[in-house]
């Protein structure tokens, strides 16, 4: 049995954690302005220093805009955050996005795999559909497991058909959202059933290697589809 460290979060955390909190809440709205860094310390009670750093990483972050005139004031983040701030927002909500920007990156999603299954269905090779083929069976072996092990397989076979379609920077994007698609996909397994998953998965890689990229990129827009559907 091993037990694990314990780390307590530092205070400059926490500072961050409390104006994150504020401003997704809603509770600190875009252009509202915050006291200055000697009026937060004291009311705070933790050093100037402290917030001094907190308040940079937060405008690193995307969550505040700071000019030496305007002092400091919310920023909309929708506008000037990263994935990083996508990050901090999952973790506000329990690990996963509200609802409104689960939708977000599903979408996102459409965006990034529809071109690559047209691309990969126009310029695929043999090795290409042996490749598909074989991520297509390690998501059918998983199947016979649990429902995590199928989720990763079937996120490893939709990265997959972005890196065959020779895009090198599509396959990033989609690992920036492993986490989050990984829970899509367990609610996705547990909604459709696993062999409707594993029958949609097959009729992708027919449509690829049929050269089909648009049924193929159909298909993904009805699941994403229905499945957004049952998120409202």
């Amino acid at each position: 049995m091993a037990f694990h460290e314990i780390v307590a979060p530092t205070v400059k955390a926490l500072f961050i954690q409390q104006i994150e909190g504020m401003i997704l809440s809603g509770e600190l709205r875009p252009g509202d302005r915050l006291p200055t860094e000697r009026e937060l310390a004291d009311e705070m009670k933790i050093s100037k220093t402290v917030v001094h750093e907190g308040l940079r990483e937060l405008h690193r972050l995307g969550f505040l805009d700071i000019a030496s005139r305007r002092g400091v004031t919310v920023a909309d983040y929708a506008q000037t955050g990263s994935l990083e701030t996508l990050t901090a927002i999952m973790d506000f909500h329990g690990g996963l996005p509200d609802g409104k920007t689960a939708r977000s990156i599903l979408q996102l999603r459409y965006y990034l795999e529809a071109p690559a299954m047209e691309e990969l269905a126009a310029r695929r090779s043999p090795s290409d559909i042996a490749a598909l083929r074989a991520l297509q069976r390690q998501a059918e072996e998983a199947s016979t497991r649990d429902v995590q092990s199928l989720a990763e397989a079937l996120f490893r076979y939709h990265r997959g058909v972005t890196f065959l379609s020779g895009n090198t920077i599509t396959p990033l994007l989609f690992n920036a959202f492993t986490r989050v698609n990984l829970e899509f996909w367990k609610g996705y397994i547990r909604s459709e059933g696993v062999a409707r998953c594993l029958e949609r998965l097959a009729q992708f890689t027919e449509h690829i290697a049929a050269g089909d990229g648009a049924a193929a990129a159909q298909l993904l827009r009805t699941g994403l589809e229905e499945f957004m559907a049952r998120m409202e």
